[in-house]
């Protein structure tokens, strides 16, 4: 129940699918490890399991997982089982944690809180929609079909961006009172010494290398990449590139590295915990997704004074200035990213003064502090807005027994 002028702390249960290396999961993290202690008492439940991640969350904060199987991959008779089972453990934990405030991160994990929450009571179901996939557009029809049925039990819709707030309020006629933007958060680096790559890393230095960090997903558009690569490499045979990250295309990326004959050029490093750590040693990241919230990538480049190519879609124009952060170029047109690359490689002078204005606005923008002090403000308010609506409610309905 929540209480006026409580002295206990609010009690928020966080939810994700799993702590996967990714950027929603990452700024996750960032806000449990950042909330005040004395005021918030927060605790994470990963529904599918746990993952890599689980070692950056600090020591006092409980985490839990029902062992859910996930709707996109589980076939077969005995799934219906293990999920009511796993439901049914989810369920459980919540009554027994009893939190003000449940905050799911992404469409399974706010989805399924807002449906095992139900009735939530004084409990407020907040959604943190951290990209292009509203319910209407998931591929999923059974997770299309939980999700519309969860939304009116979702009292308040955060997005990490403008785009991502509009595209919710377009696409499931979300009251505009019901959605708020609090952007993702960084910390500028301690170290600003250039990071050492291994050796196989470095073809050439005369003739540039670059990173590329994203899961292989198809709107990555990877595909995209590899095509600007073959035609730089016509102008700079040692360019290299590294791709940072892994999924269900990286057999059709592998092709495409054998085919275009640039085994020599592209290197898989694989999902990397310490990926972001290793960008100072590369000239530029490239990014050329066709759709983004505000990706977590671009701001780890940035952070670091490395300049971004990027492709001008969702959130990312909020968050990287053209001509001034980096070089954004329309989605889908791989002439326009070999452009973007080659002046890049070809400008020095350009990529350093681009890095140190993204490492600027990173710093007096998009800081950690911010969006954890901005997200602790949110919480008072929204609960202090319940707590006024019922008590209002309570006024009324005396009144109207005097009367």
């Amino acid at each position: 129940m929540i209480e006026a002028g409580r002295s206990r702390k609010t009690r928020i249960t966080y939810l994700i699918g799993s702590l996967e290396i990714g950027g929603a999961e990452t700024q996750l993290l960032r806000l449990i490890n950042g909330l005040d202690r004395n005021r918030f008492q927060p605790s994470l439940i990963c529904l599918f399991g746990y993952g890599p991640l689980k070692s950056q969350l600090d020591d006092g904060v409980e985490l839990v997982s029902p062992q859910l199987p996930r709707l996109n991959r589980s076939k077969g008779p005995g799934v219906v089982a293990a999920l009511v089972r796993g439901l049914g453990v989810f369920r459980s934990e919540l009554k027994r944690q009893r939190p003000d405030i449940v905050h799911g991160y992404l469409l399974t994990a706010y989805a399924l809180g807002a449906l095992v929450s139900w009735p939530a009571g004084d409990r407020f179901v907040i959604a943190s929609r951290r990209g292009s996939d509203t319910y209407r557009r998931n591929p999923l029809r059974r997770l299309r079909l939980v999700a519309r049925m969860a939304s009116p039990m979702i009292d308040y819709h955060l997005c990490n961006s403008e785009a991502v707030r509009r595209m919710a309020i377009a696409d499931e006629a979300l009251p505009s009172s019901r959605t708020g933007v609090i952007y993702n958060g960084i910390d500028l680096p301690t170290d600003d010494s250039e990071a050492k790559l291994p050796k196989e890393w470095r073809l050439s230095d005369a003739d540039g290398r670059a990173a590329m960090v994203a899961n292989f997903i198809g709107y990555k558009r990877h595909i995209d990449v590899l095509e600007a690569v073959r035609s730089i490499v016509k102008r700079r045979p040692h360019f290299k590139l590294v791709l940072f990250g892994d999924g269900a295309e990286r057999g059709s990326i592998e092709r495409a590295v054998r085919d275009g004959h640039l085994d020599e050029n592209v290197l898989l490093a694989g999902s990397r915990v310490d990926a972001a750590n290793l960008l100072s040693g590369f000239d530029f990241t490239v990014l050329a997704s066709n759709q983004e919230s505000f990706p977590n990538a671009l701001m780890e480049s940035m952070a670091r004074g490395v300049p971004v190519v990027a492709t001008r879609v969702g959130g990312v124009p909020e968050l990287v200035r053209d001509g001034i952060d980096g070089t954004l170029v329309e989605p889908e047109h791989p002439e326009l990213l070999t452009a973007a690359m080659l002046e890049m490689l070809d400008k020095p002078d350009l990529r350093r003064r681009m890095g140190d204005s993204a490492r600027s606005r990173i710093r007096d923008t998009f800081s950690v502090a911010a969006m954890v002090t901005n997200t602790e403000d949110l919480y008072t308010r929204l609960l202090a807005e319940r707590l006024g609506r019922r008590d209002s409610t309570r006024v009324v309905k005396s009144s109207g027994s005097v009367s």
